[in-house]
């Protein structure tokens, strides 16, 4: 490969992630700068920021070996490294994947955490919203769950607590409450059995556990809810926020 070539294609390929990089961040600090509604989300952005870091880092450091043995393009470590920096290159793209932000970081979220926990993502702000909103349309046995209790079931360690969540709702309704939850609020590690069964926090409206396999099985059975149009109320405000 021709020594100019090959040194403005990887080149090319720098640029390429650091002008991606700043376009994307320049407008948050636009935002910023006046006053305006940022829409930074730390859940992402962060780990974005680590991955991108991770791969310039690879780039930059076998673009100098790459160009230093281009005189041997085609020896074993020359090829190493421009594998290296081909993966650096991926790793720093993959970030603006759906599936990096839908499944990658859930799932190295989920890897990560020690405790045991939904690892929720929403703030307080709108866990007390969403609480009020409950409230409002009797879905929760409010003399059983206060907001105390709502925030500790759903953002503490499940064994840090005493806390459980009483609903006024059937199984049917139940379950579409997680599924819009589950919507509203993506970035977290909750699962269908965790949330009913594994966390030991929900409780039906008699105060006993649902069962998971009635959960489970209930869209079969009732594919629209008793409470489906409250539930769309409730959460509505909470879309593409």
């Amino acid at each position: 490969m021709n020594d100019n070539i090959s040194k403005y294609l990887l080149l090319l390929c720098i640029a390429y992630a650091y002008i991606r990089l700043f376009v994307t961040y320049i407008r948050f600090f636009a935002r910023y700068m006046f006053n305006e509604r940022v829409g930074w989300d730390k859940y992402i952005e962060r780990p974005r920021l680590l991955f991108y870091g991770i791969g310039l880092l690879l780039m930059h450091t076998t673009y100098s070996k790459i160009m230093k043995d281009s005189q041997e393009f085609l020896s074993v470590y020359s090829i190493l490294n421009l594998v290296v920096f081909v993966q650096g290159f991926v790793f720093s793209q993959i970030t603006w994947s759906k599936m990096f932000k839908g499944v990658f970081i859930p799932s190295i979220k989920k890897k990560l955490r020690s405790s045991k926990n939904f690892n929720i993502s929403a703030s307080k702000s709108h866990l007390d919203r969403l609480y009020d909103e409950l409230v409002r349309y009797e879905m929760l046995r409010l003399e059983q769950t206060t907001r105390e209790d709502f925030l500790n079931a759903l953002t503490n360690n499940w064994n840090a607590h005493e806390s459980k969540i009483h609903f006024n709702l059937d199984s049917p309704s139940a379950r579409e409450f997680y599924e819009f939850f589950t919507t509203s609020f993506p970035n977290n590690s909750m699962t269908l059995k965790d949330f009913f069964e594994t966390s030991n926090v929900i409780r039906r409206p008699d105060g006993r556990p649902y069962n998971y396999f009635t959960i489970k099985n209930a869209p079969i059975r009732t594919p629209v809810s008793k409470r489906n149009g409250d539930l769309q109320v409730v959460f509505s405000s909470f879309q593409n926020q």
